[in-house]
């Protein structure tokens, strides 16, 4: 028999979701090389862990999401252990032990620490509720981020450090916290990053850095992707060089094209009308994320749709804006888009989370604003 809640099922959410891995499926296997045996290809086996992935989504979808908030410490401590696994057990790729290597694909753990964190968060706020104005639960709001976080840069992977920060950021101010206690937060950051910067950041990150704001220096260093990819987008004309892309990615200048530069791989197939409809795909599919928060009515519901908002909002965000050079370039992908199981495994049972959340909020789901 139907279960009625799937009425309720935004299929809004879902199609701009779909449309957006279609567009990723295409610009992989347009990245990787069109002429790569077909099932070796990257965009294949995208499509592959996409179709997998969206099951699971339905799956979390039809799953009340309180229940699986009710698993949340249990996730959490165990998605820890396997943060500091990784770093023992993990293969290393381009100096960084992110990721377990399981033959037909690799699983990079941080990934799915990001919702599993998110949840425990959600879970914890609610579980407070006008105490969350308190100090203590403030701090330890922090902490409960700031574990796998610290586990993460120690990989070192910056970009998902960043996420794991601004996921709590998004959440914080969902939750009505003291803003006070943000400002000082912020006034105790100041040296906090600059002792970082000294003393924690690799040579390679401050390399990266100082790439974006003078990117003549290293030319044919760590500036070498960041001028390519200006170069690509600039280049890319209204309509695009087609299916292969321009020169940028055909002769093999534009490195990592199937991750971090993704965005400039697409700049180039589809030129400024591509640009503009991925623009636009992202904008619909941040607007139900943001009906999701309007809807829910228990802050976990609230919270929980909020971190997913500011995940994706700041990844696309933050990786458009390397792309285009106005940001320095940090190894954030582009949700749904670049290549990688892990990130669009991820990206749908978080979706599939907002959907359950929909479905259990039925009667306020769709009325007009």
């Amino acid at each position: 028999m139907f279960d009625y809640r799937w009425r309720y099922f935004d299929f809004y959410m879902f199609a701009t979701t779909l449309i957006l891995m279609g567009f990723g499926v295409i610009a992989v296997w347009s990245a990787a090389g069109a002429s790569a045996p077909t099932l070796l290809n990257p965009g294949v086996k995208q499509a592959m862990f996409g179709a997998i992935g969206v099951v699971l989504m339905l799956v979390i979808a039809n799953t009340d999401y309180r229940f699986i908030g009710a698993l949340a410490w249990p996730a959490y401590f165990g998605s820890l252990l396997v943060l500091m696994a990784v770093k023992v057990l993990g293969v290393e790729i381009a100096g960084s032990r992110r990721w377990f290597d399981f033959g037909f694909a690799t699983i990079q753990p941080s990934e799915f620490g990001k919702i599993t964190t998110a949840v425990t968060l959600a879970w914890f706020i609610s579980s407070r509720g006008e105490r969350m104005k308190e100090f203590g639960n403030f701090v330890v709001s922090m902490l409960i981020v700031a574990v796998p976080a610290g586990l993460v840069f120690l990989e070192p992977d910056l970009g998902s450090t960043m996420v794991y920060l601004s996921t709590w950021l998004g959440m914080m101010i969902v939750a009505r916290t003291r803003i006070i206690y943000l400002v000082g937060l912020f006034l105790a950051a100041i040296p906090t990053v600059y002792i970082a910067w000294s003393r924690v950041f690799e040579d390679y990150q401050r390399e990266r850095f100082d790439s974006f704001l003078n990117p003549e220096k290293h030319m044919t260093g760590e500036a070498f992707n960041l001028i390519q990819s200006r170069i690509a987008v600039g280049s890319s004309g209204v309509f695009g060089h087609g299916i292969r892309g321009g020169s940028q990615s055909t002769e093999d200048f534009l490195k990592v094209k199937t991750t971090d530069f993704i965005f400039s791989h697409v700049s180039s197939m589809f030129g400024f009308v591509g640009m503009v409809a991925l623009l636009i795909l992202f904008g619909v599919l941040l607007w139900r994320f943001v009906r999701v928060i309007e809807v829910s009515k228990d802050s976990f519901g609230q919270c929980l749709a909020a971190a997913v908002f500011m995940m994706v909002f700041f990844q696309t965000f933050v990786n458009i804006g390397m792309n285009i050079g106005i940001l320095p370039v940090t190894g954030i992908t582009l949700p749904f888009i670049s290549q990688g199981l892990s990130s669009v495994w991820m990206l749908l049972i978080a979706e599939g989370l907002l959907q359950s959340i929909l479905m259990r909020h039925r009667k306020l789901a769709f009325q007009p604003d």
